[in-house]
């Protein structure tokens, strides 16, 4: 049970935590330098993917219980007025497993859609990443995308994903951003 309200409370933070990230960065979203694409790895080394321009990183860490920490590293980066990348990685103080997994895939979308009234799941596919669960969805408000995939390793979760205006969606563009994607294999 102690172990069930940890999980509940961590996704719930971690969706907190995204929509803070969110409102720090697109006021400094204009700021960052953009570069050539390049291959960036995290500072944990369990992934790596080409982001647009040099990413920013937002390092954060949330206790869950006593002695329990939730961390995540979030690397967001500009891409002109397209919108904004973003690779997050989230460290559970636990290995999620035993049908967890997609129990915590799920309660990340729900904290995403929920953080917005005049959010709407257009779709979410529970899929296999390299043989661990993984969550393709995509969210819409009246002038917002939120374009997002979401695997879960363990107690890591790497939520990589595209947000911007709706108008400005390109799911070519966000394809490429996924597909360069890369878990070391370690992780």
């Amino acid at each position: 049970m102690k172990k069930e309200w940890v999980k509940k409370f961590g996704i719930w933070l971690l969706a907190v935590g995204l929509v803070v990230a969110h409102i720090f960065f697109t006021t400094t979203a204009r700021a960052a330098e953009v570069t050539q694409d390049s291959r960036y790895y995290t500072k944990g080394g369990e992934c790596s993917i080409i982001f647009p321009a040099t990413p920013a990183l937002i390092q954060q860490s949330l206790k869950v219980a006593e002695g329990q920490y939730l961390t995540y590293d979030m690397y967001l980066a500009p891409q002109e007025d397209r919108g904004i990348f973003m690779l997050l990685v989230a460290t559970y103080p636990f290995p999620l497993s035993g049908g967890h997994e997609i129990a915590g895939l799920e309660g990340l979308l729900k904290g995403i859609v929920g953080h917005n009234p005049d959010n709407k799941l257009i779709f979410a596919n529970l899929i296999e990443h390299a043989g661990y669960p993984a969550m393709n969805f995509l969210v819409k408000s009246l002038s917002n995308y939120f374009r997002g995939y979401a695997v879960m390793i363990g107690n890591k979760l790497f939520l990589i994903a595209m947000e911007g205006r709706k108008s400005e969606m390109d799911e070519k563009i966000f394809t490429k951003f996924l597909e360069s994607f890369h878990l070391d294999k370690h992780s």
